[in-house]
């Protein structure tokens, strides 16, 4: 119970602080972690592990829950883009930097897959926080976002059929179908049927939230099953239940039930998984990593975005919000670490550029979207607006 205690009250703190200095609250949280850490406060207990993964499991849900469902679709092919051509180079240009580093093949596709992926959850804390989810530029980075970490699980799929020695191709065939069909059943079906049972059936508000919980299981449980990550799945079940009468009620309680206990201790336990130690015996592979990272999604994006018909500006916001990676490239660390695929060395530099990039984003990405709205305000003179409202 200290242990919580001292994650909640930090949180606060860190919270404050940083909303007195007009950043990110994202970051205060991480510090707070961070912190704490160092300090030797408290530790990541098994039951805040898992209060931490409800915690990124609501932040998902209730993003979804606020996406314009019609603007994901116009803007579908355009976020497709944008995440193919970033996961390429995020892919090639880890790749280039480990066998530059020494590294073998092998470990030097592990590294290359690690950095493919983004992290959905400190993208949908900071988009919330500026109120900018149903814009254009917030539909775009959530959009490629998602896109990005179904990417990233499809190279997961051929590394675990390298680790494993399995056939590569059948693997990641099987893996691509099941995730295809989880997709089709969640928009086309589950949609439909939800649409039904709000027309039909009215909530109170705390069995409201009941529902809105059931769905970001069930959803998260049956992406796990197509092999996909619980928080796609509890995405996706946002969007759906967005579509329906319920989702009004559903977004105004569920924000704050998750803002005040579940969000913060996630964000605040990240931090705490700052690990002094590794950062101090990754050494320079471990900078060149961060700098790889974020140098590859800036890149990648600012090419997608151009060739989807983005603006510069908006291309380069979006490659910011592509930099920090948290949940998958740590799956994928685990699996290289479990099968003795890379070592200490590789994990190492992993952590210290997960927490960088973590790090180094909020208040990046929260200036680009304050110069990107005052580049939009001060052009509504000459243009609509609405048409691309911040």
């Amino acid at each position: 119970m200290i242990n919580l205690l001292i994650v909640l009250a930090t949180a606060l703190i860190g919270r404050k602080i940083c909303m007195a200095l007009k950043q990110p609250i994202i970051l205060g949280e991480l510090l707070a972690g961070i912190s704490i850490s160092l300090l030797g406060l408290a530790q990541v207990t098994e039951p805040i592990d898992f209060i931490a993964n409800l915690g990124i499991l609501i932040l998902v849900f209730t993003t979804g829950l606020a996406l314009d469902f019609d603007e994901l679709k116009r803007l579908g092919k355009a976020s497709a883009t944008i995440a193919m051509t970033e996961s390429f180079f995020s892919f090639a240009f880890g790749y280039a930097l480990a066998i530059a580093c020494g590294f073998s093949i092998t470990k030097s596709l592990f590294v290359g897959s690690i950095l493919v992926a983004t992290s959905i959850g400190v993208n949908a804390k900071i988009l919330s926080e500026f109120n900018v989810l149903k814009t254009k530029i917030g539909t775009l980075i959530m959009g490629s976002a998602v896109f990005d970490d179904v990417i990233g699980i499809l190279v997961l799929g051929f590394i675990g059929g390298l680790a494993t020695g399995g056939e590569v191709v059948g693997r990641i065939l099987m893996l691509a179908l099941a995730t295809a069909a989880f997709f089709v059943f969640s928009i086309f079906f589950a949609t439909r049927a939800l649409k039904w049972l709000s027309r039909k059936v009215s909530f109170t508000p705390e069995n409201t939230i009941l529902v809105g919980l059931i769905i970001a299981f069930a959803f998260g449980l049956g992406a796990k099953e197509a092999g996909l990550e619980l928080i796609i799945g509890a995405f996706l079940g946002g969007l759906v239940l967005g579509q329906t009468a319920y989702s009004k009620d559903l977004l105004e309680h569920i924000s704050i039930f998750g803002e005040a206990f579940f969000i913060p201790i996630f964000f605040v336990t990240v931090g705490m998984k700052f690990d002094l130690l590794a950062l101090t015996t990754a050494g320079v592979f471990a900078l060149l990593l961060v700098l790889t990272a974020m140098a590859s999604k800036l890149v990648g994006c600012l090419f997608g975005g151009i060739i989807s018909g983005s603006r510069v500006r908006e291309a380069v916001t979006i490659g910011i919000a592509m930099i920090p990676r948290a949940e998958v490239p740590i799956i994928i660390m685990g699996i290289g670490l479990s099968t003795n695929m890379i070592g200490n060395d590789i994990a190492s530099a992993v952590l210290t550029m997960v927490i960088a990039t973590a790090l180094v984003t909020p208040p990046i990405l929260a200036r680009a979207l304050r110069d990107l709205k005052g580049k939009v305000t001060s052009e509504s003179k000459r243009n609509d607006f609405n048409k691309f409202p911040v």
